[in-house]
Formats: structure tokens, sequence, C-alpha cells
């Protein structure tokens, strides 16, 4: 079965043992090998070779190597879906960052992409909640910045829409550059741009302020804070306005029942404080608004001013928007051309257009004063008409009666009989005798 000869030979060394056929098969077999070895390394030699030529891998902007740093690049990001940062604020509360995707923009620098960013955040009991379509989140500071469509939710109370916003955790701070926008359930507003503080627990609201709360509007071409937790809301060079009545004023506080309606329980004015109603100009240093009386205070240097020429003057006024009445205590003055109005309280009557003088009045007109315990200033007609004690004196002379009517057009004032009742009066001696003589 086996050729024991051709074995023993071959391990023998002896030749010969195969016969010519198998000696020239196994001499072609080994030149092939031999020119496969001495090829092989000359044609690798020659494709990189025309590698170097053709392709030229130093001048081109898309190289093997640059692609493959791309892809480990990519493959290194942190790039994960449905995630959530969490972070704990100097207050110790735990605010929290959710997204649909994060991306880092730069491996290892701990800055993302968000897509979808749904953050929550806390003002002592209240919740805050900031979302838009897409973000960015810098865990080395902590700021958040939204972009496209932002919804801020403050406790249910009040949304505020925005094109772009950045909330910083670490200060609990916040701004907007862009036009903001915010409603409560029967109130809104709107403003050129914002800044927020939520250690103060205040939004302020810079350029073109404008507050709507039911029938009363509040603007300023400044700035306006709103204190949320305060409920209160201050504004710089601010005009609040209800139906044709307005008030203004350096700085404007007003006082809400909560953030949610904006409704307005009071405002107060400091510092150039000016009412207008009815055609008339109101001005003091500070005012009041009682929304639940409907009244306006003013105080200090309360001048009004009417276009038909009369100014009245007094330490306090008091305008009922309800009655249409408007009140001057203490120190009172009405001036109309040379004549003078003094008493202690008068009482504008908007729907009779007149003024009613209470507690003593006195009138002075060029040589002669009037006075009386009541009167009434009638200013379409320009006349004053005095009741009770009325008291003239010109030039020394003194007549007594009960009623008497001032002209402001003439500046002369004089007595009125009536009734059956006499005047008396009181002549100087020295003018009867000059008559005698």
């Amino acid at each position: 079965m086996f050729e024991t000869h051709k074995i023993d030979t071959f391990f023998s060394g002896e030749k010969n043992v195969f016969d010519e056929d198998e000696i020239n098969f196994i001499s072609r077999r080994t030149k092939i090998v031999r020119f496969f070895k001495l090829f092989l390394p000359s044609l690798t030699a020659l494709l990189l070779g025309l590698g170097v030529v053709l392709f030229d891998f130093n001048s081109s902007q898309e190289t093997t190597l640059t692609m493959a740093d791309e892809e480990k690049i990519y493959f290194e990001k942190f790039r994960i879906k449905n995630t959530v940062f969490e972070i704990t604020e100097k207050d110790n509360q735990l605010s929290i960052i959710k997204a649909d995707i994060v991306e880092e923009t730069i491996p290892g620098k701990k800055v993302y992409n968000l897509t979808a960013p749904d953050a929550v955040t806390y003002d002592k009991d209240k919740t805050i909640t900031l979302k838009s379509k897409t973000g960015a989140f810098n865990q080395n500071n902590h700021a958040l910045d939204l972009k496209e469509d932002v919804v801020a939710n403050y406790n249910k109370e009040m949304v505020i829409n925005t094109s772009s916003a950045t909330y910083n955790f670490k200060t609990e701070q916040g701004f907007g550059k862009e036009k903001i926008s915010g409603s409560g359930s029967k109130g809104n507003f709107t403003a050129n741009s914002f800044s927020f503080d939520k250690k103060v627990g205040s939004i302020t609201l810079i350029g073109d302020v404008i507050l709507n709360s039911g029938d009363m509007k509040l603007v300023t071409p400044k700035d306006a804070t709103l204190f949320t937790n305060d409920n209160k809301f201050v504004a710089t060079n601010a005009t609040a306005t209800k139906a044709k009545d307005s008030i203004k004023g350096d700085i404007l506080t007003v006082f809400f029942k909560d953030t949610k309606n904006f409704e307005i329980k009071k405002a107060l004015s400091s510092g150039n404080t000016e009412l207008y109603s009815s055609g008339k100009k109101a001005y003091a240093d500070k005012g009041e608004y009682l929304a639940i009386d409907n009244i306006v205070n003013l105080y200090g240097n309360v001048k009004i001013v009417d276009a038909r020429g009369y100014t009245a003057t007094a330490k306090k006024g008091i305008f009922d928007n309800n009655k249409k009445t408007f009140t001057l205590i203490e120190d009172v003055k009405i001036t109309q051309g040379s004549s003078t109005v003094l008493t202690p309280k008068a009482v504008y009557f908007q729907t009779k257009d007149e003024f009613r003088f209470y507690d003593g009045v006195t009138i002075t007109q060029e040589d002669t004063k009037a006075t009386a315990e009541t009167g009434v200033y009638f200013t379409k007609k320009n006349i004053a008409e005095l009741e009770k004690n009325v008291v003239i004196i010109k030039s020394g002379n003194m007549v007594k009666g009960d009623k008497a009517i001032s002209d402001f057009n003439t500046s002369k004032s004089r007595l009125i009989a009536g009734n059956g009742k006499r005047i008396s009066g009181k002549l100087i001696e020295n003018n009867l005798k000059d008559k005698k003589d």
C-alpha cells in the first residue's frame, strides 16, 4: 500500500527517488513560489507610490485621517435621549432640567445642546417652569439658555412668553432681551425686555411697558418691577388710566390682590403726581388710589388747573370717582384773575361744574373783601354767591346781609336784599364829615 522504498530514500538522502514527472512538477511549483515572493513586495511598493501621487494625502481637505478624527469626536460626545439634570441651589432646593435629546457640544466641556428642554425650579413654596423648543445648558456655571417659543409659568398664576431667555441656577437670576408678554386670568402685560431675580422675587419689565387689569391700564416708557411675593408692581414715570381718568407719578406702586388676577387693590404715587379728570389737571407731591372706594387721595401742594383760567390749591385733595367730586381740604385757595377765594374746605361737583365752600369763606377783589359762612362758585358764569352772615368791606366801609354776589369778571361784590330782609352797614366817620362839608 505504501512505497516504502521512496520513504526510506527520502529520509536517507538518496536521490532519484521520484520519477521524472514528479521531479518536473516540484520544480515548476518551486519557481512559481519564488516568483510571488519576489513580485508581491514590488507590487506593494508600486501601489503605495501611486497612492501618494494620485491622492496627495497632505493637500486633501477630507483625508482618511480627518474623517477618522471626526468620527472619533462624534462618538466621544455625550449624547443621550430623555435626560435629566438635577441641580441643588443655594437655598438647598432641587431644580430639574429635562430634555428629549442632550448632546455635548465639545467633548469634556460639559456644555450641552438641548432639544425640547423643560426646567422646574422653586421660589419658596411656588413652582416655576421653563420650556422651549431648543436650548443649551452649561454645567460649569449652571446657565440655561432657552430659544424658540419660550414659555414660563409662575405657580400656575402667570404665563410668560418670549423668544429667548437665560436663567442661571447658581445666581438665581435670569434675563431676556426680546419682547415679552405675560398674562393672568384677569390681566396681561407686555414689554421690550425683562430681567428676573428669584432671590428678591421680582420680574423687571423694561421699555414700553403696558399692564392691563380689568378697566385699568398702566403704561410706562421706562421700566416696571413686579414683586411676585408681595403682589406689587413698582413703575417709574408711569401713568395708570381708568376710563377717562388717570394718575401719573415719578414712581407708581400698584398693589394687586394676586398675580393671577392682576386685580388692583390700591396704587401709590410719589414725586410729581398728576391726576387728570373731566378736562382738569390736578398736581400733588404724592397720591393714593383706593380701588375698593374708587377714590384718589392727593397730598402736599395740591393744585387744580382749569382751562378756563382758575387755579385751586390746598394741602390735601380727595377725588371720588363714583360721586364725581373733588374735595379740597386745608388752606384752600382759588384764584381767578384778580379775585381770590380762601376757605378751609371746597368741594367741586363735576356734574354741576361748580365749587361749594364750607366752614367760612373769604373773597378778595381789588379793594373789596367779602366773607360768609358758605358759598358757591359757578365756574361757567364766573361768579360766586355767598350766604349766611355775609359781610362786605370796601375802603373801610362795611355792610352786612344774608346774600352777596361776587363777580369775578368785574372783580366787584355786592349785597342782595330780598324777602323783606334788611341790609345793615357801618360807614367810616371821616367819610360822613366829608359829605356834610
